[in-house]
């Protein structure tokens, strides 16, 4: 029962959500809203149970008007199977949720217009979600894709000056079409709050990133990485790709003058406090 109710403790409701939901009661689409939160609630659902499945560790879901998001506490450490599975279960809930609804628009007797309400309003948050914009999945599955080809610490800032790109696109091809309506300026307006926070908690990520990766076990992918002696700690740990490990060559005119593993360089920054010390020192330390 503990279990169970530590669980339910990390289930939060926005206070915006709320909002909505009292508009809705008092102007009498109270349905409509429960048949959006419903949708939204399974979609978050299937991101949840996946990361159960792999044994993530959940922190906290936070439901929104828009959606809803889950916090974790892996910080981009897992396999990219892994954590593509995860981003890609929420979308996939809204196939088997289409094909349910076509069964129920003439199998059932619930009124057709909800049914219909229904599929609209699936269909839209599926491509809705898909928009490479962060938080939203498709966000999130441009930040796998990016930190294939780019270093981590570079992925953070990237993906969030692509997701205001995308914001500000979408909002003039909706203004152009006359398409622009209250709530998608909102909606717009939120997501550019949220990139915002991102943008100004790079710095954490990044720092919690490579505490994963120090505490966990070593990704089986190796990449090397050739530094000159004068680069400090920190400089070199801002080339680190997600999901390798990396090998260090510290090269001063052609000559190899040592090898460093990803651990020393770790174990430099966090246990020994030397950000800023030279990988000449480091590599003179002789632990590699």
């Amino acid at each position: 029962m503990t279990i169970k109710n530590n669980f339910l403790s990390k289930f939060h409701i926005h206070p915006l959500l709320w909002l909505v939901l009292f508009l809705a009661v008092i102007t009498g689409s109270f349905v409509e809203i429960a048949i959006i939160f419903c949708l939204i609630f399974i979609h978050e659902m299937g991101h949840i149970g996946m990361a159960l499945f792999f044994r993530w560790r959940i922190s906290s879901i936070m439901f929104w008007p828009f959606g809803g998001v889950m916090n974790t506490d892996e910080y981009y450490t897992r396999s990219y199977k892994e954590e593509f599975l995860v981003v890609l279960a929420g979308p996939m809930q809204h196939i088997w949720i289409h094909f349910v609804l076509m069964f129920m628009l003439t199998n059932t007797d619930i009124p057709t217009h909800l049914v219909e309400y229904a599929l609209t309003y699936n269909t839209n948050l599926l491509l809705f979600n898909l928009l490479p914009i962060y938080p939203l999945d498709g966000g999130k599955i441009l930040l796998l894709l990016l930190s294939y080809k780019v270093p981590f610490k570079q992925v953070i800032s990237l993906t969030v000056i692509l997701s205001i790109a995308f914001i500000m696109m979408a909002m003039f091809i909706t203004y152009f079409n006359e398409w622009s309506t209250f709530h998608t300026i909102l909606l717009a307006c939120f997501l550019l709050l949220e990139n915002r926070l991102e943008w100004k908690r790079r710095q954490y990520i990044f720092i919690r990133h490579l505490m994963s990766r120090y505490a966990q076990s070593s990704p089986p992918l190796m990449k090397k990485l050739t530094v000159s002696p004068s680069m400090t700690v920190y400089s070199v740990l801002e080339k680190f790709y997600k999901g390798k490990y990396h090998h260090v060559d510290v090269l001063e005119s052609n000559q190899l003058l040592a090898m460093v593993g990803e651990q020393r360089c770790l174990e430099a920054f966090f246990d020994q406090k030397l950000p800023h010390t030279e990988m000449r020192q480091l590599a003179e330390t002789g632990h590699t």
